[in-house]
């Protein structure tokens, strides 16, 4: 793939995966969804389709054979391709990948210091005793035997760890009322439950690599804020107790001076709480049959979205270039024999063959459409004759029909590097005469 078909599927993804992304973002909005647990599904749903669906056209194409077009009663190849401004070849995609790949390192290192620091309060946490009767309580409830450590480098609970899950305290924890210190274990218990943790660091590790992607920056916050009401939901119907647990998370957002190591899964994080806090305090109850509604909505609301993008946007439907080739099929007075194939004709009058079989294209620069031309939308085909030697090298280019000079130009300026697989007369290469045609035209 060269440089104008490389810049031309980024570009064709770029539009695509935002166009699923602008519009899914607003569908939630739209339809007026706010039931936590559909929406945490949705947007971890939408992140997949954001990021590979837009993929699959390139590589359908890629896997796809070349297609074929008739032209004088002759099958030919043909190839179609999106002519670019010739500035991109200047750039070096080498130097962009190792930037993009740069900051992807840090980001992991970022990760990696983020457990190093979890892994260190582990160490020096100090066993919750004696565990308070809330505590005991609702361990002995969701059936769960989960260490409690308090830390005095936190100033707010998380999660951490999967194999063997702790919970971490800070030393304002032993400060909460028995209802508060209930609802505090049961968030953090519930998101162990749910293995909340894998999952998260999961979606931390892609956020390191795929930085570049505005997916990442826009989705993974709604993921992760839905997940927290879903948590807060179940813990205020395990408990009863939804004053308590909103003066908990108070207690909490107001006494956290520092911020909390990326790799936890937060109690509370200051940014959410306003949405939080609205959540529990105004639940909007939805039933099964909106719900089911919603999904309906927005699945096919997303497949049109994406079948839209794939045809507006993809690297085959925009302003593009169809080239075919076709053999010379006439001879005029003073013209060299032809061999015993009436569609090919050597260059050589000794080279009468019983077998004969055309050049294989093996190299083709694609042609750049003149930007003068496609402003003042000329289009049309460009017939060439030429030579193509045993060596496979086009020689002799010679315009045969062209509707502007423009045009006849940007032709020759391709063919002239374009390789073949020579013509075979009788298993020997041999050079031919070869007509080639270039069809200009704007989708």
């Amino acid at each position: 793939m060269n440089l104008h078909d490389t810049a031309t599927s980024v570009l064709s993804y770029a539009l695509q995966s935002g166009l699923l992304l602008v519009v899914g973002l607003l569908l939630p909005r739209v339809i007026r969804l706010r039931h936590p647990r559909t929406l945490l599904v949705y947007w971890r749903v939408l992140l997949v389709v954001v990021l590979l669906l837009p993929l699959a056209p390139l590589e359908w194409a890629r896997q796809a054979p070349l297609p074929y077009m008739m032209l004088e009663g002759l099958q030919v190849e043909a190839v179609v391709t999106t002519a670019l401004p010739a500035t991109l070849q200047g750039l070096s995609w080498q130097i962009v990948f190792l930037i993009a790949a740069g900051v992807a390192m840090l980001g992991i290192l970022r990760l990696v210091l983020g457990l190093g620091y979890l892994n260190r309060c582990r160490r020096h946490a100090q066993p919750l005793a004696p565990t308070p009767a809330p505590v005991s309580k609702i361990l002995e409830k969701l059936g769960l035997e989960v260490p409690f450590l308090v830390s005095d480098r936190l100033t707010a609970p998380l999660t951490y760890g999967w194999l063997r899950p702790t919970v971490l305290l800070p030393g304002s924890f032993c400060e909460l009322s028995p209802d508060q210190q209930e609802g505090v274990a049961c968030h953090e218990l519930l998101h162990v439950q749910r293995r909340d943790w894998p999952v998260t660091l999961l979606e931390e590790m892609l956020r390191a690599v795929v930085w570049f992607h505005p997916a990442v920056w826009l989705i993974l916050p709604r993921i992760a804020l839905s997940r927290e009401q879903v948590v807060d939901a179940d813990t205020v119907r395990l408990t009863g107790k939804r004053r308590q647990y909103l003066d908990a998370l108070w207690r909490v957002v107001c006494s956290s001076q520092q911020s909390v190591a990326a790799m936890a899964v937060p109690f509370l994080g200051r940014r959410d709480l306003v949405d939080r806090v609205a959540r529990l305090k105004k639940e909007i109850p939805m039933s099964k049959a909106r719900i089911v509604f919603s999904v309906l909505v927005l699945s096919i609301s997303l497949a049109s979205v994406g079948a839209f993008g794939a045809s507006a946007f993809s690297s085959h439907s925009q302003p593009a270039l169809a080239i075919s080739s076709s053999s010379a099929t006439e001879q005029s007075e003073g013209e060299k024999p032809k061999s015993s194939d009436p569609k090919l004709e050597t260059t050589s009058a000794e080279s009468l063959c019983d077998e004969i079989t055309h050049p294989v294209v093996v190299e083709k620069i694609n042609p750049k459409y003149p930007p003068s031309a496609r402003e003042e939308k000329v289009m049309g085909m460009v017939t060439v004759e030429t030579v193509i030697n045993e060596e496979g090298v086009v020689e002799d280019i010679q315009v045969i029909e062209s509707p502007d000079d423009r045009l006849s130009a940007a032709a020759i300026e391709a063919i002239q590097q374009w390789r073949f697989e020579p013509a075979l007369c009788d298993g020997t290469p041999v050079g031919v005469y070869y007509n080639l045609t270039i069809n200009f035209r704007l989708q």
